[in-house]
């Protein structure tokens, strides 16, 4: 009896040690919305490491996942962190973005960035945007996100399996 009971205490440990290391480095999440095309699509399922926004190991250009508030209801959001704190982000009349006085290059969207933007990223915030931006609700109207309130940079898409690709 003792032998079973030992067998299973090594069991439950070892499933406890993979969902803490699956928890922090390779958690599931599921897209849900348009916002992120054609980089990602509705119903894709990425994986986001928690440690490495923790660690603060997030940059221009990585996509995250943090929790939106929208009328009373708790969201998953994806967006691409575009400037971080103490960036200077504008948005140009001709629909491209201007980050500390670089116009960035970006081969991911298929139309103009529209909306009026002109702001010095605050301590501790990032500016964050969707690929599909005449449908994405990002920092243009949410303002910058707090660098608190992020929960995941995405690691890699591994569903559909067919466009498995890392991030």
């Amino acid at each position: 009896m003792n032998e079973v009971l030992k067998d299973w205490g090594n069991v439950i440990l070892r499933a406890a040690v993979i969902l803490i290391i699956l928890f922090f480095f390779l958690w599931p999440v599921k897209l849900e919305g348009s916002s992120m095309d054609p980089t990602l699509n509705d119903g894709d399922i990425v994986c986001m490491s928690r440690f490495f926004v923790q660690m603060g190991w997030y940059h221009k250009g990585d996509i995250v996942v943090f929790q939106y508030n929208e009328d009373g209801k708790e969201k998953t959001v994806l967006k691409r962190i575009l400037a971080t704190a103490g960036d200077h982000i504008r948005l140009l009349e001709d629909g491209s973005v201007e980050v500390n006085g670089v116009v960035l290059q970006e081969n991911y969207i298929d139309e103009p960035t529209n909306g009026i933007v002109d702001m010095t990223i605050p301590k501790s915030t990032v500016f964050v945007l969707g690929d599909n931006r005449d449908l994405s609700f990002d920092s243009r109207q949410m303002g910058a996100i707090s660098s608190g309130d992020l929960t995941g940079k995405v690691i890699f898409r591994w569903f559909p399996f067919s466009q498995v690709r890392k991030y």
